[in-house]
């Protein structure tokens, strides 16, 4: 079974339980893009101007907290949190979160007072920051206490599970072959905007899968799984991370890459972005865009414009794709949208 911890600034709380929910927020303004280019965070205004926010090199995976302009992002590996100036158009971090840690990319509670990330290797474990409704450029995170809340596969789940085969472990060294794409290995987060939502990748759907993406339900500790390839009976390999929820929370989107486990000659198809709806993940299935497209990102305004990365001349770039029509916008990649009150 595996366990989420909650590591919470406000020391001494040891309740074994699942976390409650985060407040739900409305559908919100679409605000600044934050992206990396060459290894640097990058802003965009939502009238087209571009800033570089950071020198240096070592960022990753920007995140807005909800109706701020307060962010979490990597940097050289580790997870940090701090604010983006619209003065000198300059991030300043002021918190470090992780330290050492194997970390994906995080995700802001619907009411931008929890802060939720995996860490670990091939089976992370999804960790959540209290920082309360203070910004948290106006106070230091206090050492941590850790407070592990059990997850386990729904009833439901838990019956499927119990009819496939076991997969066979994998080595912990073995590599992805390079033919995949590298969203392979992505720990990304995302919480619904509802609050009752954590997808991450290869929770306890790992157990029977090669590689898998599950919901954890916060108010039960349940975990449904998205999409899961190899291993019990499946036949396709690939991997589904990097997910997102749209605005009104109906909907999950992910990254997707795959292979036929039992072909001949097996060809690895394109990545692609993939969208099921929240109540229906397996039964609703549908790509959104064309092949090539991925990290989806859905409007916070809600609709069904979503950003999202593909290459354009052998560079990838940011796009948007409303329908059947794809805007080309930054060069970069890793992006998310801002949601303004």
């Amino acid at each position: 079974m595996r366990k989420l911890a909650v590591a919470l600034c406000l020391a001494g709380a040891a309740v074994l339980m699942p976390a409650a929910p985060a407040a739900a927020v409305v559908p919100g303004t679409p605000g600044d893009v934050a992206f990396i280019r060459g290894g640097n965070l990058f802003v965009a205004e939502p009238g087209g101007t571009v800033w570089q926010a950071t020198t240096g090199g070592g960022y990753e995976w920007p995140r807005w907290r909800s109706h701020s302009a307060d962010l979490a992002v990597l940097k050289d590996g580790n997870l940090w949190v701090g604010s983006y100036s619209t003065s000198d158009h300059a991030f300043h971090a002021t918190q470090q979160i992780t330290s050492g840690a194997v970390v994906g990319a995080a995700a802001w509670s619907p009411d931008g007072n929890r802060l939720a990330y995996a860490q670990g290797s091939f089976a992370p474990s999804v960790y959540i920051v209290d920082f309360g409704p203070v910004a948290p450029s106006a106070r230091g995170l206090t050492a941590a206490q850790p407070v592990r809340v059990d997850t386990r596969l729904s009833p439901q789940a838990q019956r499927i599970a119990d009819r496939l085969p076991k997969k066979t472990q994998r080595a912990a060294a073995a590599a992805a072959p390079t033919t995949w794409h590298a969203a392979r290995n992505s720990l990304a987060v995302a919480w619904s905007p509802d609050g009752r939502y954590i997808a991450y990748p290869n929770g306890e759907c790992f157990a029977v899968f090669d590689d898998c993406l599950g919901m954890i339900d916060l108010t039960t500790g349940n975990e449904v799984w998205v999409a899961a390839f190899g291993g019990g009976g499946a036949t396709e390999d690939g991997f589904a991370t990097i997910p997102a929820f749209t605005a009104d929370s109906t909907r999950i989107m992910w990254t997707q890459q795959t292979r036929p486990r039992y072909e001949a000659d097996p060809q690895i198809s394109y990545i692609k972005t993939m969208s099921a709806l929240v109540a229906d993940p397996f039964g609703s299935q549908s790509q959104v865009g064309a092949a090539g497209e991925y990290s989806a990102v859905p409007s916070p305004a809600g609709g069904t414009t979503v950003l999202v990365t593909s290459g354009r001349s052998g560079v990838a770039w940011v796009a948007r794709r409303a329908g059947s029509t794809r805007t080309w916008l930054y060069q970069g990649y890793q992006h998310d949208w801002q949601s303004l009150p």
